[in-house]
């Protein structure tokens, strides 16, 4: 979707890799609730955090997450859940396996976080595939993307249903001039002031973004982008974007058992 040409242009949640449906299946899949927790870390202290999250994946926690940073040093850890049910077993969970690893080890785990965080939220966003886009050839293919654009739109009450028919005409317009660049769009259910939308896009590096967000107007047009683009800041209360990179290093994949 247009960035770069407004000055290259939260998670939470939140774009994505194994976590979030892959670009080049979005259409394919359907609305899914994904449970995120949002972590403004101390920047002094962004490596204590980092080995805080390895160490408690060594120590087996049963909680499947994705990990996101992003530059101004959030860290979004995201989780699929069935309904909100899943809120409760995700909590049940973590009860057990805090008491399976004992009361040693996990002071030992909460004191290596100690002093890392200046606040948390968490939250639950819905993926809509049908306002997601999905090239037939992404580029970059989602498994070798790992720079991260947000897109944060807070819409003014009573719009939703106009700004879903926008998002549409944005579908429409990159598919019929078949851009590459696809991405993943998102709403917020419980958590964050809605209502809100949100968007994310993938590539290799941030060069390669900026370039191809810049290919993309050359090849649609720049009047079409600008006057769509227009339209769509024209029902927002504010709109805002964050740059950051997928972290396989912090993801958590537990294995079935």
């Amino acid at each position: 979707m247009k960035a770069k040409i407004f000055v290259v242009l939260l998670v939470l949640l939140l774009g994505a890799s194994c976590f979030l449906p892959a670009v080049a299946q979005a259409q394919e899949q359907k609305a899914q609730l994904y449970y995120v927790y949002d972590f403004a870390v101390k920047p002094a202290m962004v490596a204590k955090f980092d080995a805080g999250v390895k160490r408690e994946i060594e120590l087996g926690s049963p909680i499947p997450w994705n990990a996101f940073s992003t530059d101004d040093f959030h860290y979004y850890f995201v989780t699929p859940i069935h309904n909100y049910a899943g809120i409760d077993s995700m909590e049940k969970a973590d009860n057990e396996w805090a008491g399976k690893i004992g009361k040693e080890k996990l002071d030992a785990l909460m004191k290596s976080y100690e002093g890392t965080v200046g606040y948390y939220k968490v939250g639950v966003i819905r993926f809509l595939p049908e306002l997601s886009y999905a090239p037939k050839v992404p580029s970059p293919k989602p498994e070798e993307g790992n720079f991260m654009y947000w897109g944060f739109a807070s819409i003014e009450f009573g719009k939703g249903k106009e700004f879903r028919d926008v998002l549409k005409q944005w579908v429409a317009l990159y598919d019929s001039n078949k851009v590459p660049m696809g991405w993943n769009t998102f709403v917020g259910v419980m958590g964050v002031d809605m209502p809100l939308f949100l968007w994310t896009e993938r590539a290799k590096t941030a060069a390669q973004y900026y370039a191809e967000d810049e290919k993309a107007t050359k090849t649609i047009g720049e009047a079409k982008v600008m006057e769509l683009w227009n339209k769509t800041m024209g029902l927002c209360l504010k709109y805002e974007y964050k740059t950051g990179w997928a972290r396989p290093d912090l993801s958590n994949m537990p294995k079935a058992k």
